[in-house]
């Protein structure tokens, strides 16, 4: 436990015996060698292992913090306000989880080529035609002041842990030559913080890449056969009626339309496990069959104890290190630099490294779980080329410019490489990043544009977070939740008082009456899209 502070034959017959010494010698220089870098590399263990005993001093703390790590690996943080928890938690986070940060950060900024090389370059182009970044940054500054503060305290923290290191960096660090914050203003933004959010949602709020399976198959399969392929709910109609193999024929939509079909797949390679990641991160984007998770509720009436009981088993992908980081956070109420009052804390829990809050667990009174909604929050659009021009795209109302932009990407052990990135009045362009696009469809004549909700600058998801952490009754933890977006989560909550409630928070789209396709495969661009 610990507290944190403000501030190398000789002549006659050959003999073979010169020989064997050598040998010998060169295998005692090579045994040395190896134990040389065995003992250096135990050093390196050693010294790159949080320090969790003594003082430590922590810029911008207004009075002293307790971290303490318990014997469940749950890290107590005790401080006299809230700014001076997230600062401290931010610090604890870059010491235990200084690469994962990092890693993150690179992924959705669409860096990771940087370090990593060619294998990552079209997850990264991915990232960059999606604008996680620049949708990062404009749903932050939609933010109450008090949430920006919070955001701003925890990458602070963050940052002084970088500024005086009371450690050596992560092995990953060193073995790929780089630094946290390396190609960026600092280790962790603020922004980052959202853009996290953004790619909690993206993990689990994929649609896009089932509705492009469907046009793929489409090549050679009917209508018909497709929703024998691909039922609907168990005692439902499919969610349209329209002819989708005729409406992608009529339209012109398959590249090669009068060759012989085949469904692409695609091609089997040896691969490193780098680009096996890569790969399948890219190929696998839009998509979360398969993902899912339990919670339950029981109501006092129906226990023992006469008290509700809750739990909650959150079935996100295994990784090292984990994606969740236990906590408990502890401090009194107060004031945010704006005037608005902060609630106080005394939250246990999963934290996600980048994000200043307890995502699921309990306050002194109230406790919820989440499981996934998987709702369709996603379509995907075929925006039609102007053959005259092709920076136009036709909308209900004529010919529109697509909104472009160049993106350079650097990429280790070979020259940088530019791409230009367009967007439609739906949203990103997804077929200029993924080359399995243009495999399928005619890019001369189509761009496909993805329309997805969690992008939205009303996306306010950590402020609700933030707020759930101070709630202490079912119904407070509800109306914390009232404003959470993306992606939507079936929420059980259960409080000392005996209360129990669900609640699927998040925001789903409402699809306009013209937009027969019901966002089940690429629809016609100026086809009549869908609001929230």
């Amino acid at each position: 436990m610990g507290d944190m502070a403000a501030d190398k034959n000789s002549g006659g017959k050959a003999s073979s015996a010169p020989w064997t010494r050598r040998v010998l010698h060169a295998g005692a220089a090579l045994t040395g060698l190896a134990l040389l870098a065995g003992a250096a590399a135990s050093v390196y263990g050693v010294r790159a292992q949080p320090r969790m005993d003594g003082q430590m001093a922590l810029a911008g703390l207004a009075s002293k913090v307790w971290v303490r790590r318990d014997e469940a690996d749950v890290t107590h943080i005790s401080a006299q306000s809230p700014q001076d928890v997230w600062r401290a938690l931010g610090f604890v986070h870059a010491q235990e989880r200084g690469w994962q940060l990092e890693f993150n950060r690179r992924l959705m900024q669409g860096r990771l080529s940087e370090i990593l090389g060619p294998a990552t370059l079209e997850l990264d182009q991915l990232m960059r035609a999606l604008d996680i970044r620049g949708t990062a940054r404009r749903q932050y500054q939609a933010l109450p002041p008090s949430v920006q503060e919070s955001l701003q305290v925890y990458s602070h923290g963050i940052a002084a842990f970088y500024a005086r290191p009371s450690q050596a960096m992560a092995p990953e660090f060193f073995l790929l030559g780089t630094k946290a914050g390396a190609g960026g203003p600092s280790a962790w933004d603020p922004e980052d913080t959202v853009g996290w959010a953004l790619m909690m949602a993206l993990d689990l709020g994929g649609n896009w890449g089932n509705e492009f399976a469907r046009l793929n198959l489409l090549q050679v399969l009917s209508t018909e056969q497709l929703w024998q392929l691909m039922p609907a709910y168990p005692g439902e109609s499919p969610a349209t009626a329209v002819d989708l193999a005729q409406l992608y024929r009529q339209l012109g939509v398959y590249r090669n339309a009068d060759a012989p079909q085949k469904v692409s797949v695609p091609a089997q390679q040896i691969q490193s496990a780098l680009q096996q990641w890569a790969g399948a991160a890219v190929r696998d984007m839009g998509t979360n069959d398969g993902l899912g998770s339990n919670n339950w509720v029981v109501a006092g009436s129906k226990t023992k104890s006469g008290k509700p009981l809750l739990a909650n088993d959150p079935h996100l992908g295994l990784s090292a290190p984990a994606i969740w980081y236990f906590a408990r956070l502890q401090s009194p109420g107060g004031k945010a630099a704006d005037g608005s009052s902060l609630s106080a804390l005394d939250v246990t829990g999963a934290t996600l490294p980048g994000m200043p809050f307890v995502v699921l667990g309990r306050t002194a009174h109230v406790a919820w779980g989440f499981t996934n909604t998987n709702p369709d929050v996603q379509d995907l659009y075929l925006e039609q080329i102007n053959p005259a021009d092709a920076s136009q795209y036709r909308t209900p109302t004529g010919w529109e410019k697509f909104g472009m932009r160049e993106e350079v990407f650097k990429v280790k052990g070979q020259s940088d490489v530019k791409v230009t990135l367009r967007s439609t009045r739906h949203g990103p362009v997804v077929s200029d990043a993924q080359q399995q696009y243009g495999k399928v469809i005619n890019t001369d004549k189509y761009a496909l544009a993805l329309r997805w909700a969690a992008l939205d600058t009303d996306n306010r998801t950590v402020e609700a977070g933030l707020k759930a952490n101070g709630a202490q009754t079912v119904a407070q933890l509800l109306a914390a939740f009232s404003g959470y977006h993306s992606p939507m989560q079936s929420i059980v909550a259960a409080d000392v008082q005996g209360h129990i409630g669900f609640k699927a928070a998040g925001k789903v789209p409402v699809r306009s009456s013209a937009h027969d396709l019901r966002g089940v495969a690429p629809a016609p661009g100026p086809r009549l899209g869908c609001a929230l």
